[in-house]
């Protein structure tokens, strides 16, 4: 279904730029790479492509992207102008880690039309932090999926490396889903660090919502977050970081927790949220500050789904 065109608000166009991390090849859409690979390519034309990010997999499927991506050029009968528009990629670790960074350096020092610019990776202990460390070639990013309720033992070290956090927001069970003040807390503990990060899975819809878990037929039903309470509760904790204030756990949860689309207003120069007791306020700045420096991205199986709830909702 073809998403129709609306009028794009200077605060809608700053608060979704680059958010959409396309991860086509995870759960639950579970895409085969020469799927994967078409759909990126079309998103790369699609009406609000600016909102478009990277295209997330797993390091130690890049030989068959490279495949995929040779064989289609071969097809076309002509090579992507690779210079000057190389596909920007996220590529997630294995247990193997410095394995695997070897395998990103190689891929980053030829031309397949596209760089790897971040990698992500889920760690247990900071011996396996440092291997990151020692291991990740000049020019990438890090993300790094770090333990539960251990963000004051590992924020620190991520910041000093110049590392971002990784959040999981969800998945195919309830389990996977954070509570509110879990989410909560860790969105204030990055903003008072200093510590950019991602969130992945869950975040198809807008607000939060009771919403089937998976793609398949009578799937599991359970609550899940939606990304724009999560990037509004980032911008809040990060505009009170800017401004030397408390970041207010409670004023993230009531912000995590809002499921009413009418509490959201974006305007020319400000997004402005009226779901607690006192309306607040983002400026443009402040909020093109939280989404370059801070609350960066987030992964989904599906790029057309959240950009189509935001239309159904009025807001996008």
């Amino acid at each position: 279904m073809a998403t129709p065109v609306h009028t794009t608000a200077a605060s809608q166009r700053v608060f979704l730029e680059h958010i959409i991390d396309f991860a086509g090849l995870f759960p639950p859409a579970s895409l085969d790479m020469k799927t994967s690979v078409n759909r990126y390519s079309g998103y790369l034309q699609h009406p609000q492509r600016w909102a478009l990010g990277r295209f997330v997999l797993p390091v130690s499927r890049l030989g068959e992207f490279i495949d995929v991506r040779e064989n289609d050029a071969q097809r076309n009968g002509a090579q992507e102008n690779a210079a000057s528009h190389p596909w920007q990629l996220s590529g997630i670790l294995s247990d193997r880690i410095a394995a695997d960074l070897a395998l990103v350096d190689q891929f980053n020092r030829k031309a397949h039309g596209a760089a790897i610019k971040s990698v992500e990776v889920r760690i247990l202990d900071l011996d396996q932090l440092q291997l990151v460390r020692n291991h990740l070639p000049s020019g990438t990013v890090a993300f790094v999926e770090i333990p539960p309720f251990r963000a004051e033992e590992f924020l620190p070290a991520l910041r000093q490396m110049g590392a971002s956090a990784k959040l999981r927001t969800g998945g195919t069970s309830e389990d996977a889903f954070p509570a509110i003040e879990h989410a909560a807390e860790f969105i204030a503990r990055c903003a008072e660090a200093g510590v950019p990060f991602k969130a992945t899975a869950g975040l198809h819809h807008p607000l939060r919502s009771v919403r089937a878990l998976s793609y398949e037929p009578n799937a599991l039903e359970g609550t899940m977050h939606g990304f724009l309470n999560l990037f509004t509760a980032a911008a809040i904790a990060w505009s009170a970081t800017r401004a030397g204030a408390a970041v207010s756990r409670t004023a993230l949860a009531t912000c995590l927790a809002d499921a009413d689309p009418a509490n959201w207003h974006f305007g020319e120069d400000a997004l402005t949220w009226s779901g607690d007791e006192e309306p607040m306020r983002i400026d443009l700045d402040c909020l093109r500050s939280a989404r370059t420096k801070f609350a960066l991205s987030f992964g989904s199986c599906s790029f057309e789904e959240p950009l189509q709830d935001l239309h159904g909702l009025d807001l996008l």
